[in-house]
């Protein structure tokens, strides 16, 4: 088994829980990313003061305002990983960032909160794939000598295990996360398809740090 070993890597949904998790674990590993790109949605607000503090201790940290339903934010954000690293390409994409509404059960469903739900967790991580992809395409290119993975070229799609029906419990009614975080997943395994043929690896991953 090759040890991580990732050049660059953009995580979003930075803030806090699992995306600040990353950005500290990628940090500590005995070989580093030389670039570590770390966004959310308002890098200035209290939410987002452990990472200013990490950002502002590692130079190698790229800290970014990216609202994943934003096509303006997107574009910008691209702009910034293609300034950072030159003629380099980006080795590995994490989509993390996602929402979760407390509302349970059919009744109190709005059309808002589904339509919310599918813009965060479902286009928001294939709109920031498809805008990083030149950049993955690169970066497989100048490591194909390296089988297909997060040293090479990959994305990794946050996903849940609720997705699977046998762990839903006897209460499970968030019907918008659930549902959305299903299509994420299908998504993935659509994405790998595709991109497997570039070199790019594209797997949906459930981090299972405590219930959902």
């Amino acid at each position: 088994m090759s040890t991580l070993s990732v050049e660059s890597v953009f995580i979003t949904g930075s803030s806090k829980g699992v995306g600040l998790g990353l950005v500290k674990a990628f940090l500590e590993l005995p070989n580093p990313p030389k670039h570590v790109f770390a966004s959310c949605i308002d890098p200035d607000n209290d939410e987002a003061t452990e990472l200013r503090e990490v950002t502002s201790q590692n130079p190698s940290v790229t800290l970014m305002k990216l609202d994943v339903r934003s096509d303006a934010d997107i574009a910008n954000a691209v702009t910034t990983v293609q300034r950072v690293l030159g003629e380099r390409g980006l080795n590995l994409l994490i989509n993390n960032a996602a929402i979760n509404s407390q509302l349970y059960g059919l009744e109190a469903l709005t059309r808002e909160e589904i339509m919310s739900h599918c813009d965060c967790n479902v286009a928001g991580p294939l709109l920031v794939s498809q805008a990083l992809l030149p950049l993955l395409r690169k970066a497989s290119k100048q490591n194909e000598s390296k089988p297909p993975g997060c040293n090479r070229a990959a994305i990794v799609n946050l996903s849940t295990g609720l997705i699977k029906s046998k762990n839903w419990g006897q209460k499970e009614r968030r019907y918008s996360y659930v549902l959305t975080k299903s299509a994420s997943a299908i998504a993935s395994a659509m994405m790998s398809r595709e991109l497997f043929p570039d070199g790019i690896l594209v797997v949906a991953m459930c981090p299972w740090v405590g219930e959902d």
